[in-house]
């Protein structure tokens, strides 16, 4: 489904007369560098299909505009300047990438980016003597492909049955349930489908044999560091429903799957745990989404399609007084850093005091940067901090997963946004510029918790 041709629309603008020089000197200058801007474009960027527009005057741009309404954002290049043809762009308010040239644009550049963003408007720019440089155009044509992306995504929500009709419907008693899907549609033009627990069971559970299930959860079992679970039938139902997830998303034409596992498996509606199984399908090419929680979900898909890292949610806890924040949860990807081939082993352990079965902790190696996303949808607010990772601990209380941080953690507790909830998306690595960047591109702000 996201494998559709990526059409980018890339503007130059070349008036004639500006900072750069005379009309005739300008063209030829004009000509070398768009030529070479558009030999590293289609070198780098080779999936793209670019369509060039050449902005010598008002006339051009609106032409170029009227032909690109539907695009999902335009890369400008600012090859000159003192036109005015910077600010009508920016105006349209459609998500932009600038890339200044230092010595042609920077008039319009430095009057126009600055005001941008404090208006809030999706752009985000950079200023340089190269703007063909292969490396920063790559960089830059992945936050437009980002918005392509996520547009054709598709998410299925696997939820309890009485959850389903609320989100069928706007009662005015779910109006959070309610809301946060129409918000994810509207921020991001993904689309979902909400699948109850009846249907999935009927449809895709229950058909799956214990022939095949017994193949997947040996597997695990034997690729794994130790096994701590001892009832082997949590496992086996786990891979069931694995092989159930992967069926019903092919068959929905879902890339991410959230399943509300917590009140599914608490309230007898399904059997089984999916921490095993969201470990496995990112093998799969699917997103695993904690507790159908649809904002992180939109945090995991943009790690993805930007960074090709794989995010996993956790509940972040605070000591204060070791300056620590531990990010706990009962799942973690073994190739965060996106490999088509496990970066780290775990193991397979119950949690919380014994009562959950069949999580899985992940052997992470401490000296890394951390990168930790949230998303108020209601606020229209991301936020944001980094930490160290320093060690892992390891207990049968909480969830399996404990990653040890240290960072301003007092900050941070005294800047968490009520409407961001209690989950984080983590990242092994440091993402902050990259986030903020996006999240400008997508109409959001940005609290960085840390600062």
């Amino acid at each position: 489904m996201l494998e559709s041709v990526t059409r980018i629309p890339v503007l130059f603008l070349v008036n004639p007369e500006g900072a750069i020089g005379g009309p005739q000197a300008a063209k030829e200058w004009f000509d070398n560098i768009t030529n070479s801007i558009k030999s590293s474009l289609e070198k780098c960027c080779k999936e793209v299909e670019f369509t060039y527009y050449y902005v010598r005057d008002i006339d051009d741009l609106k032409v170029a505009i009227s032909k690109e309404t539907n695009a999902p954002g335009y890369i400008v290049f600012v090859l000159n300047c003192i036109s005015g043809l910077l600010k009508p762009i920016i105006e349209t308010r459609k998500p932009l990438i600038l890339v200044n040239e230092t010595y042609g644009g920077s008039g319009d550049y430095v009057l126009e980016y600055g005001e941008a963003v404090e208006k809030g408007y999706p752009v985000i720019g950079v200023s340089t003597r190269n703007p063909y440089d292969p490396v920063l155009l790559r960089r830059l044509v992945n936050y437009i492909v980002l918005l392509i992306k996520l547009w054709r995504s598709k998410i299925l929500l696997i939820v309890p049955k009485a959850a389903k009709y609320y989100l069928r419907l706007e009662y005015p008693l779910s109006v959070d349930i309610y809301s946060l899907l129409k918000q994810l549609s509207a921020v991001t033009g993904a689309s979902y489908i909400v699948m109850d627990s009846e249907e999935f069971k009927n449809r895709y559970y229950s058909k799956v044999t214990s022939i095949e299930a017994e193949e997947v959860a040996k597997k695990w079992i034997k690729e794994s560091a130790e096994n701590l679970e001892k009832d082997y039938g949590e496992i086996l139902r786990s891979a069931k429903l694995y092989l159930a997830i992967r069926k019903a998303a092919e068959e929905e034409k879902a890339n991410i799957v959230a399943l509300d596992c917590i009140v599914l498996r608490n309230t007898g509606e399904l059997d089984a745990w999916p921490c095993l199984a969201y470990m496995q399908l990112w093998y799969d090419g699917l997103i695993p989404v904690c507790e159908a929680d649809i904002s992180s979900a939109i945090v995991i898909m943009i790690g993805k399609y930007l960074l090709n890292v794989n995010g996993f949610i956790t509940d972040p806890a605070v000591d204060e007084l070791r300056n620590e924040i531990i990010y706990y949860h009962c799942y973690a990807p073994t190739n965060p850093l996106g490999g088509v081939k496990p970066e780290y082993t775990y193991v397979i352990t119950p949690a919380h005091l014994g009562e959950k079965k069949a999580s899985q902790r992940v052997l992470f190696k401490p000296g890394v940067k951390l990168t930790a996303v949230g998303l108020s949808l209601d606020e229209k607010t991301l936020t944001i901090h980094t930490s160290d990772l320093i060690s892992l601990e390891e207990s049968i209380h909480a969830c399996s997963n404990k990653l040890v941080a240290s960072a301003n953690v007092r900050k941070i507790v005294l800047n968490w946004k009520h409407r961001s909830g209690w989950h984080r998306v983590l990242f092994i690595g440091d993402y902050r510029d990259e986030f903020i960047n996006a999240t400008r591109l997508l109409g959001l702000r940005v609290l960085e918790e840390d600062k």
